[in-house]
């Protein structure tokens, strides 16, 4: 239980991960070289080249965040997949000391009567063993959807908070240019150029921030899981328990 405990956590963690992962701070730093004394001079001359090196630095950052979302997708659907395969070995080992047992009981039955309170009692525990693992797996797969449905949500936010600074950026430069065009001071160019720059990574990091205190989705998904687990194996024993009974 706890190395499955430790799995779910893991698990959690990743998907969390893929949701929200973003290096706000990184990208909150796009056009920070603006304030050199060299741009500062020359603000309308180097602005087509700021222009570009801004672009350019936003599109490395956005291919490293696809390049660690795609990481952590593939170590998560891994895990998954270890964990699905734990729980199947599992089964198969119960379903083999299950069956051992049944040849255990036919042997002793030596009567008509015998034979058959036997093969009800097979009956009963085989249903309530696909029973309990349907619940099971159901359990699992309600669960593992929801994550990921709280973490696609959650990504397509990052992803429009991205979008929305990229169209600010775009149009801080594009009023820039205008500015420059019409002969505006370099100096007022660059200062209203500094501060849209300014207001569209606040505006950036508020979003991610908000996103990021908008975990709780996850704790009731975890433990609607571990209830209906435990309700599957309460079920589960209570059956095996009355069919043991009747067998006696």
């Amino acid at each position: 239980m706890m190395k499955q405990h430790s799995k779910l956590t893991i698990f959690v963690s990743l998907v969390v991960g893929i949701g929200i992962m973003l290096p706000s701070a990184a990208f909150a730093q796009t056009g920070s070289n603006t304030t050199t004394p060299g741009v500062r001079a020359n603000f309308c001359t180097l602005i087509d080249q700021t222009a570009e090196k801004i672009s350019a630095d936003l599109g490395e950052r956005e291919a490293k965040l696809a390049q660690k979302r795609t990481e952590r997708e593939s170590k998560l659907w891994e895990l998954a997949g270890n964990s699905d395969k734990s729980r199947i070995d599992h089964r198969d080992k119960w379903d083999t000391e299950r069956t051992e047992l049944y040849q255990k009981l036919d042997a002793r039955a030596t009567t008509s009567i015998q034979q058959a309170a036997i093969a009800k009692f097979k009956t009963a525990v085989d249903a309530a063993v696909v029973a309990r693992r349907k619940a099971v797996d159901d359990a699992v797969d309600a669960m593992r959807s929801g994550i990921l449905g709280a973490a696609k949500e959650r990504q397509a936010a990052v992803d429009a908070a991205i979008a929305t600074m990229k169209a600010d950026t775009d149009a801080a430069l594009v009023k820039a240019k205008a500015d420059c065009a019409n002969n505006v001071a370099p100096k007022t160019v660059r200062t209203t150029y500094v501060a849209s720059m300014k207001a569209a990574r606040e505006k950036m990091k508020t979003t991610i921030t908000a996103l990021e205190k908008r975990k709780d989705v996850l704790t009731p998904l975890i433990a609607a899981r571990k209830a209906a687990v435990a309700k599957a194996i309460t079920d589960f024993k209570v059956t095996i328990e009355a069919a043991h009974k009747e067998m006696k």
